[in-house]
């Protein structure tokens, strides 16, 4: 009998350990086919075509008081490895290793390497598109009750671990502070943001050598809001920038920027949903010489493939400190059963002049124009967390386009790409449609 209930207690007890973990992992592999993405492709350009994937493998382990959460990815593409080959090119990493700790059921703190995200990613994205995504290793302190969420966050960043003074050196911001405050009220969703970023800056005396280490600081602040019911969805936010900008790191300017954007959405049917917007995201001007002072707004760490087309043109890994860009846009989207259809449009301006270098000795201005990009999507879900998805995107760029990003505008610009999903226990959500899955 003694033996029995030991047994019992013993199995209870691996019972009550094993259900406090959580197993969780994910994949995704896509093909991919580009000729002018990112920047028009030149004359006689052959198209690049390659096949990359993420395999990701975490597990959680839940208390009442506190949470461990640790998750590694192994990132490649197709081939960068010869079958036979040791792997010796580091694509196994450590995406998530953080602790959370329950001060109680608002407050509570998160610290380690983690994703940040809020609303629709525009200023912190989790970058999901991107095969690595984004991490940080940072510090949060949290409120969250039923319609508040409050959270206060700060990193702060160097090489190694060393006795003495050494300049940060990654192309990593050296360290942030920020505020992020959502109300959830009736249908509606608005939030406050404050980031102050700080990036890790050299000093040159006349002789271009190194004097001195610095860092400087730009704050961003700004609020958004939406607001939907059964047939229309309403979105605005507006973002500014001040501070220092270190336009390259050995230069500085004052900065003055700012982020505007406003966009309708109407759903006649369940099936269809229409949206039209326009985004503005400040830039400088390469032909007003008197003007000192920085006014290219810089969306951080978004998920900017997300916004502005999917060929990424503008501000992933580009077109920073740059003429800035107005983006009127209009997407159409369409669910049939287990598939969505998505047609976006978009006409691209420069916020900013742009410096017409035919007359290298004056300052005149190009036409704005800078193009038209189409991006047609199809997503079929196989399974509530398995879905398929391709899609293909159309650049027409123009002669001010070629000035700013180079290339040809008689060559064809396109980009297609067919992927496989697979996220367990997480719900399918077709990019920035709206339409649930």
């Amino acid at each position: 009998m003694k033996t029995k209930v030991i047994l019992i207690l013993s199995l209870f007890t691996l019972n009550n350990l094993f259900s406090q973990f959580e197993i969780n992992g994910q994949y995704m592999s896509r093909g991919e086919i580009r000729h002018g993405f990112q920047s028009l492709a030149p004359q006689n350009f052959k198209p690049g075509a390659f096949i990359s994937q993420r395999a990701r493998l975490g597990a959680t382990y839940k208390h009442s008081l506190y949470k461990l959460n640790l998750s590694v990815q192994d990132i490649r593409t197709w081939g960068s490895v010869a079958n036979s080959a040791i792997d010796t090119k580091g694509l196994l990493s450590v995406f998530e290793a953080n602790a959370e700790l329950f001060f109680n059921k608002r407050f509570s703190a998160k610290i380690g390497r983690q994703t940040i995200a809020y609303d629709d990613e525009r200023i912190f994205g989790s970058l999901d598109w991107a095969m690595q995504a984004r991490r940080h290793d940072a510090a949060l302190v949290r409120y969250k009750d039923s319609t508040w969420s409050v959270d206060a966050g700060f990193a702060y960043n160097q090489n190694e671990d060393k006795s003495k003074f050494i300049q940060y050196s990654v192309a990593n911001y050296k360290t942030f502070q920020y505020l992020w405050v959502n109300k959830v009220l009736g249908k509606g969703n608005y939030s406050f943001l404050f980031l102050n970023n700080g990036m890790s800056y050299n000093k040159l005396d006349t002789v271009t050598k190194i004097t001195d280490s610095t860092t400087i600081y730009t704050q961003t602040l700004g609020l958004r809001g939406e607001y939907s019911n059964d047939k229309f969805n309403f979105l605005g936010y507006f973002y500014y920038q001040m501070g220092k900008n270190g336009v390259t790191n050995i230069k500085t300017s004052d900065l003055s920027a700012f982020n505007f954007c406003a966009e309708i959405g109407y759903k006649p049917t369940k099936s269809w949903l229409f949206t039209l917007g326009a985004e503005m995201l400040s830039g400088t001007s390469q032909i007003d010489t008197a003007n000192k002072v920085n006014n290219s707004f810089n969306p951080f760490y978004g998920t900017n493939h997300r916004f502005n087309g999917y060929m990424d043109y503008f501000y992933v890994g580009n077109h920073t400190n740059s003429v800035g860009l107005l983006d009127a846009y209009l997407r159409i989207s369409y669910k049939m059963k287990n598939w969505v259809l998505s047609l976006n449009s978009h006409y691209f301006n420069a916020a900013a002049p742009v410096r017409d270098m035919k007359f290298p000795l004056e300052y005149k201005a190009r036409d704005s124009h800078l193009g038209s990009e189409f991006d047609f999507t199809v997503l079929y879900k196989y399974t509530d967390n398995v879905s398929i998805q391709g899609g293909y995107s159309q650049m027409f760029g123009t002669g001010t386009m070629k000035a700013l990003k180079g290339g040809s505008v008689s060559n064809n610009s396109n980009w297609a790409y067919l992927m496989l999903i697979i996220r367990p226990n997480t719900k399918m959500l077709f990019p920035r449609s709206g339409l649930k899955m």
